[in-house]
């Protein structure tokens, strides 16, 4: 049973889409790693995932 769980998870800001359709889970005990280059969301994707930002999906 995973702790953390992401289905179909989309957020744009005015006409830009930033995050299109993630999905992940995490187990407990794993380690998981977000990488990607600037402006690729991936602080927009932790602040969803902690309620700082509201998800339009």
């Amino acid at each position: 049973m995973p702790i953390l769980e992401v289905k179909n998870l989309y957020k744009k800001f005015q006409k830009t889409p930033v995050l299109k359709g993630i999905d992940f889970s995490l187990e407990k005990g794993e380690t998981l790693a977000i990488i990607g280059s600037s402006g690729s969301g991936k602080t927009t994707l932790l602040r969803c995932l902690n309620f700082l930002e509201k998800p339009d999906r």
